[in-house]
């Protein structure tokens, strides 16, 4: 079972990473379920076939299906917040659809998406935590995307740890090695190497639950125990990252 968070900032590079997913697991012959919004399916069709996929044909089989994400939040949500049992009811339905044709299946998850657009970061944590029970049911792998700029301090205050430790993998950008470079360089220039070589074995000694880039652990591991730093290196981190 992978429960993946995928972090982005531009919507370009999120169809890319889209692309690639979604094209990947169509060569491996799986199912594939998009709970998203109909204008980014049209997108998403548009750039598979830029990139030489027959996505439309794959839709028309059923190998590649939207489930209307606005059909969940507005059945599964009660003030705001998911009910479980409900949640549970509608999803295991689209998924166990999926699997009664396909041994494999990925999903792509806009719900968070959605919810944090709209300022609900509270809903957006307790729903990605209403998937670990029927995880452990339906075998499949799960990517969910989310707008966060993780370099942006204020995303700190515990709202994005918490979205985090609800999976199993977290992908900060696009460009990861780009990303894991520029934190890299700010944390050379903010302390010294005795320093820096300590950081680096705290915050591979306690790093989150989830799998992510060492980069992306260290800032997790700045803000929690070094705040006033954290923010130095975001901040030289963030320059580093505009420049690319």
């Amino acid at each position: 079972m992978t429960h993946a968070l995928h972090l982005y900032q531009e919507e370009s590079c999120l169809l890319e990473a889209l692309v690639d997913y979604v094209a990947e697991g169509l060569r491996l012959d799986e199912g594939i379920v998009i709970i998203g919004s109909t204008d980014r399916w049209h997108v998403l069709l548009e750039q598979l076939h830029d990139s030489g996929v027959d996505a439309r044909n794959h839709a028309l089989r059923g190998q590649l299906r939207l489930f209307g994400q606005q059909i969940v939040l507005s059945t599964c949500l009660t003030d705001g917040m998911p009910v479980r049992h409900k949640f549970g009811q509608v999803l295991s339905a689209v998924l166990g659809l999926a699997r009664m044709r396909y041994t494999r299946v990925r999903v792509v998850s806009e719900l968070t998406d959605s919810l944090w657009r709209g300022g609900q970061r509270e809903s957006a944590c307790a729903l990605e935590r209403a998937w670990r029970p029927l995880l452990a049911v339906h075998d499949v792998r799960l990517l969910c995307v989310c707008p966060i700029d993780s370099l942006e301090g204020h995303f700190y205050d515990g709202t994005l740890q918490a979205l985090c430790a609800a999976h199993t993998h977290v992908r900060p950008a696009r460009d990861e090695a780009g990303f894991e470079g520029a934190v890299s360089e700010a944390v050379a220039e903010v302390l010294d190497a005795p320093l820096v070589e300590m950081l680096q074995s705290l915050s591979a000694a306690h790093r989150p639950s989830a799998d992510m880039p060492p980069g992306q652990a260290m800032l997790f591991w700045l803000k929690d125990n070094m705040p006033r730093t954290a923010e130095k290196v975001l901040a030289r981190a963030r320059a580093r990252w505009s420049e690319q």
